[in-house]
């Protein structure tokens, strides 16, 4: 198979979005098919080297870069739906959450764990990191979706051995962050296609406001409730509104109180997939993923608010997102050691990578490398 180790090449796989880049020669291998990504695994082995999958160039804290003995497998040419039903369905590990859905629609179906990055986000990724985001209140993440994986691992004896996992042997893989095995297919749980939809979406001149409406709505438990977000009055800035909190609420059904219109529905949901990029574009193009309880949130919003810091948040799952330009590190070393005060997740979303291993505790470090053992105990899959 046709490896590539140009300048060009080197360069693109040397870059990603952690805002960390390298400079070291590797060697790229585009795979068609699960054969060849079995062949080049085998030849990794064969000349003492590591192997690291690479996929979309967003990547936030450098877990995709490789080392100097590394071979990088692209698989960007395994996307496709393989096997579909009204219940499930089996695809390849790049196809993205927006190629599936658009499959699925064809046949009124969807899968609804739906990702801000729906465009580019890989299901193999949001496997490896067990995305939920916003339909996090009524499926989930992902871990309540996968069915099965068809995983390629390398067993203690270094023979390369492909399995089938069914729900309970795939969940080692769910955080796993891409270091222990490649998945080459996958089974997903899928649904009919909600017939309605509608959204709430209310502005809040403080924080303490925005939360206690949350906790009004959470007190509620609304069935039909599937979405709920905030924006702080910074993104709300960029985003072209009043300079408040605003709460999004989105439910599966028709409510006389809330927005019906379809044309302001895809408005609103265009707002709320902008966040990131209108962030990026005022300059704080670096953006976290603590995880915070809902009591205290208004602390963390106090405290980086009168620094200006763009912030939306995932509600149900206590996913932040606090957005930092490149020279504000001390910055977010200082919201790190308030995540870790407030005994939370420094991370939920983007994972740890390289880049966020100073802020792991040690229990935390310690567990992932249980893990490791385990399943790669050849320390094959690492970067």
């Amino acid at each position: 198979m046709k490896s590539y180790n140009d300048s060009i090449h080197n360069l693109v796989y040397n870059t990603d979005a952690s805002h960390l880049p390298q400079n070291v020669s590797t060697e790229v291998f585009i795979p068609e098919n699960k054969d060849d990504v079995i062949d080049i695994v085998k030849k990794a082995i064969s000349e003492n080297k590591k192997v690291i999958c690479r996929w979309w160039w967003t990547n936030l804290v450098w877990n995709c870069l490789p080392n100097s003995d590394t071979i990088v497998i692209d698989l960007s040419k395994l996307n496709t739906v393989l096997e579909a039903n009204d219940n499930s369905v089996t695809v390849q590990p790049w196809i993205t959450n927006d190629q599936l859905n658009e499959k699925l629609a064809e046949k009124w179906l969807i899968f609804p764990v739906v990702l801000w990055s729906h465009a580019w986000a890989e299901i193999w990724w949001m496997i490896a990191t067990n995305w939920a985001w916003m339909r996090a209140i009524k499926y989930w993440k992902m871990e309540e979706r996968v069915e099965e994986l068809d995983v390629l691992y390398v067993n203690k004896d270094k023979e390369v051995k492909v399995e089938r996992l069914n729900k309970e042997e795939s969940k080692d893989f769910l955080w796993s962050e891409w270091k222990i095995w490649i998945v080459l297919e996958v089974k997903l749980r899928i649904i009919p296609t909600p017939w309605k939809s509608s959204i709430d979406f209310k502005s809040f001149s403080t924080s303490k406001e925005a939360l206690d409406y949350v906790k009004e709505i959470k007190d509620q438990d609304i069935k039909e409730l599937s979405a709920l977000e905030i924006l702080n009055p910074q993104v709300a800035w960029y985003l072209s509104l009043e300079n408040k909190y605003y709460i999004l609420a989105e439910y599966e059904d028709i409510n006389e109180w809330s927005i019906k219109d379809e044309n302001e529905i895809r408005d609103i949901r265009a707002k709320r997939d902008s966040c990131y990029a209108v962030s990026i574009n005022a300059w704080y193009d670096q953006i976290e993923d603590p995880q915070i309880p809902l009591d205290k949130a208004e602390e963390f919003f106090a405290r980086f608010e009168e620094k200006q810091i763009p912030i939306f948040w995932h509600i149900w799952i206590g996913v932040l997102h606090p957005h930092f330009k490149s020279s504000q590190k001390d910055l977010v070393k200082e919201m790190y050691g308030l995540v870790n005060r407030l005994w939370w997740k420094v991370s939920w979303e983007h994972w740890i990578g390289k880049k966020k291993e100073e802020y792991l505790s040690d229990d935390a470090k310690n567990k992932n490398m249980l893990i490791k053992d385990k399943r790669d105990p050849n320390n094959i899959f690492w970067f």
